[in-house]
């Protein structure tokens, strides 16, 4: 045991030790501060001596719960393009500016090995051999864009960092800078940060970039500066702390609120990228996802992050060289974690027809080479169908079904010749839902080189003669809204706004520039989105995809609904009318419109060559899962419904009077059929079922995929308006059991049938990993007498009944 006197005496020993460890760390590390401000790089202290005793890194972040606010209102057909990201983009999407930044390799500023720069997979240098590395993270942003105060610069490693353009470094001290940025003599901001050196043992790396402020718990749509400032009593989050849990800065959540959808296609970063394998995707590790062409883009778990928050729908871009394993993986991933709510927009590449785009010259290539043609613009346009039919394809096997996806197909909208080969020449309208149209107005460009004042500017911009008025783009709308309607695809707008540029230009000040910046500022560009937007819906237009984001005016066009993400909406006028016309049209919601006017024989025949994935399982695989049914409320809701739109027979098809979806659900007695079917006349005067309204229910119970029915668990079942009883095809067993029972009900615009079906009638036990064969059809009779058209779920062709092989498989599942 220690006596009194060699207790005290370890205390002082101890007391010592710890003061000279505090003074030795002071001496080494205290903070430095720099107020001097020069227009490139600010003066860095010497290199603090380093403690070798592990890697260095910032304070790890804290996490939260950031909740969902649902929309104030129902939001209608008006979705929005999101930018690129850049240092020039003027959204601001991301808390953390490093984001946007430019990748490192494009900024090397000294020499004598700048080629030996070496770097890691995710763009972070690991050598310097003696260059000073850098890179920009704000350009060309007004002075307003950007909040006022303290910016934080994080950073794990160790070295030295310094700061150019209009940065004042305020202090700095090991893994946490503190910065101010200042607006030049032009008026705009541009910030870059250096790496001056570093320890190669321990590289700097993970830099973050984050600005003053935070938010209240409760409210990710306001940013706050203390928790004073949450009158609600919620948690202030300041986005030094919490930056990975609420990523987006508020200001871009509360512009992207009021849209109904989001088209992430310049944000994925797939114009001019030839990524073709899933490993080349951005992803969330990469020192930065900004850059120039073919290198910038968020990773698709940013994409899916930022619908979810929003609860807005989602419209992806798949790049023009992917693979298959890509569109597979990619369609996984957004299955997976999309919001199950969400609709989902799908479109094969951008622009292709476009051929100042890389993706207009692969299609032909590849048109070229499939043969198509010896032109080489429509042997791309084939190439384009095909490929798009495959990507969709590839995209239902993975959703099994197209419930919840909506197939695109991009077309020029002065063009409806280049529309009409799309759809019918080349066989779109077998493999899309929608077809997509840019209605710009604006392009009368010798006209505008001629203008002086802002007034001219207006005059050539609605003048009917004049060439892409907005006149003249409303009527093309309205042809490329027939073409649509005829082969019963919706028209929707992928891009669409004012499009005043002169791409000869190359600077803001070069003419007409400046005169088509005062027009874009004038509060008549609003009037004019009004009149844009009033016109497309008349025109039978859907869902119409604003461009784009808050970004600046530049002599590459002046295309943002606002100019920075900060710009008060009352100074912004073509946001303003865009929000008006939402309020205005609460109730503009999605509708089926259309008439399909296409023979089987060819539709089929398009299918076959475009399709090539439609069936990539083998024949005896699962399609899809039946859940169990464990709520007798909920028994027929269709929460995961397959559709029913594969004409089978008939000679035209319009979708609004014959459409249908459907789901089966199981317990150890049951099986519980649901189909939902869209019919505007209801017709039950035949003697024989299949021409009257009905639904045809095929089952293989055992899974036995013989070729003909087997007499025992084989069964075509007719559940046909005006009958009491289900009637069996000749070949299934005639034993009807008085436990199934079905229900017709009509709705506002069709029907609903709901059967119980009880697996003791069909001759089998049921459990989990079951497989049992389904097909579902539909008759539709409009005028009484036979049959008009038949659609299926499955079924290419009217022969299910006689063979069963041709049924689906399901598995069933006890999840």
């Amino acid at each position: 045991m220690k006596t009194i006197g060699q207790w005290v005496l370890l205390l002082v020993v101890l007391v010592t030790l710890t003061v000279t460890l505090v003074v030795f760390y002071y001496s080494q590390f205290k903070p430095t501060v720099s107020t001097q401000l020069t227009p490139e790089v600010s003066p860095i202290p010497a290199p603090p001596t380093q403690i070798k005793m592990g890697r260095r890194q910032a304070p790890a972040p804290l996490t939260a719960e950031i909740p969902l606010i649902p929309p104030a209102q129902v939001r209608p057909l008006i979705g929005v393009n999101v930018n690129e990201l850049h240092y020039e983009d003027a959204s601001f999407p991301f808390v953390d500016l490093f984001r946007q930044s430019a990748p490192f390799k494009d900024n090397v500023l000294e020499m004598p090995a700048a080629e030996q720069v070496e770097y890691d997979a995710q763009g972070w240098p690991l050598r310097l051999h003696g260059a000073k590395i850098a890179t920009k993270f704000i350009g060309k942003m007004p002075a307003g864009a950007l909040v006022e105060g303290d910016y934080v610069v994080l950073y794990d490693g160790t070295g030295i960092l310094s700061y150019g353009h209009g940065v004042e470094t305020v202090s700095q001290s090991p893994n946490r800078d503190l910065i101010r940025l200042h607006q030049g003599e032009d008026g705009e901001i541009n910030a870059s940060l250096v790496i001056e050196s570093m320890d190669e043992a321990d590289p700097i790396k993970h830099i973050r970039i984050l600005p003053p402020g935070g938010i209240c718990q409760d409210n990710p749509y306001q940013r706050v500066f203390a928790q004073t400032d949450c009158a609600s009593g919620a948690a202030y989050l300041p986005f030094e702390q919490y930056y990975p849990s609420i990523r987006f800065t508020p200001e871009y959540l509360n512009y992207l609120k009021d849209f109904s959808t989001i088209r992430f296609m310049a944000m994925s970063g797939i114009t001019r990228n030839p990524e073709s394998h899933w490993s080349e995707r951005p992803n969330l590790q990469e020192a930065t996802w900004g850059g120039g062409y073919g290198a910038r883009g968020a990773p698709l778990e940013i994409q899916v992050d930022l619908a979810n928050r929003m609860q807005a729908d989602a419209w992806f871009n798949l790049p023009h060289a992917a693979d298959d394993d890509y569109i597979r993986q990619f369609a996984t991933y957004v299955r997976d974690h999309l919001a199950p709510t969400a609709r989902i927009y799908v479109e094969y590449t951008n622009e292709v027809w476009n051929t100042s785009f890389s993706h207009s010259e692969y299609t032909q290539k590849k048109g070229i080479e499939a043969g198509f043609s010896i032109n080489s613009v429509e042997a791309g346009y084939q190439y384009y169908i095909q490929r798009a039919g495959e990507v969709f394809a590839i995209w239902e096997q993975v959703f099994g079904g197209r419930e919840r996806f909506t197939r695109v197909l991009g077309s020029w909208d002065t063009r409806p010749d280049i529309s009409k080969k799309f759809l019918g020449d080349y066989g779109g309208a077998q493999i899309a839902d929608a077809m997509a149209i840019a209605p710009y107005f604006g392009g009368n460009t010798k006209g505008y080189r001629e203008s002086t004042t802002v007034d001219q500017i207006f005059e050539l911009t609605t003048a009917k003669d004049s060439f892409r008025s907005l006149p003249q783009v409303l009527e093309h709308v309205r042809e490329q809204a027939e073409i649509a309607h005829h082969y019963g695809l919706k028209l929707i707008a992928y891009e669409g706004g004012q499009g005043l540029v002169d791409w000869v230009t190359r600077e803001p000040t070069q003419h007409p520039n400046p005169l088509f910046f005062a027009a874009n500022r004038d509060p008549r560009m609003g009037e004019l989105y009004t009149q844009m937007l009033t016109g497309w819906k008349e025109a039978g237009g859907e869902l119409f995809m604003a461009f784009s984001s808050p970004r600046t005016c530049q002599w590459f066009g002046c295309w943002g609904l606002k100019e920075h993400i900060r710009q008060p909406p009352d100074s912004a006028y073509k946001y303003q009318a865009v929000l008006s016309f939402i309020e205005a049209h609460r109730d503009w919601l999605a509708t089926d419109t259309g008439k399909q006017a296409v023979p089987v024989q060819q539709a089929a025949a398009r299918v076959a060559d475009l399709s090539a994935e439609k069936k990539p399982h083998k024949p005896g695989d699962p399609l899809i899962v039946f859940r169990p049914a464990k709520d007798p409320e909920r028994y027929f809701f269709l929460e995961n419904p397959r559709t029913l739109d594969t004409l089978i027979a008939g000679q035209e098809w319009a979708k609004r009077d014959l459409f249908g979806k459907w789901e089966g659900k199981w317990d150890e007695n049951y099986l519980y059929l649901a189909v939902r079917v869209y019919d505007e006349s209801i017709k039950a005067d035949s003697d024989n079922p299949e021409d009257d309204d009905s639904v045809e229910f095929y089952i293989d119970a055992d899974n036995s995929r013989q070729a003909s029915y087997d007499g025992v668990n084989d069964y075509r079942m007719i559940f046909a308006w005006g009958r009491k009883q289900v009637i069996l095809d000749p070949k299934s067993p005639q034993t009807i059991s008085p436990d199934l029972s079905y229900e017709f009900k009509t709705t506002a615009d069709g029907y609903v049938l709901e059967a119980k079906i009880p697996w003791s009638m069909l001759g089998v036990r049921i459990g989990v990993k079951s497989r049992v064969g389904i097909e579902v059809q539909v008759n539709d009779d409009d005028d009484g007498g036979s049959r008009e058209q038949k659609i299926s779920w499955l079924a290419r062709e009217d022969k299910a009944m006689n063979d069963p092989r041709l049924l689906g498989v399901v598995l069933i599942s006890g999840r």
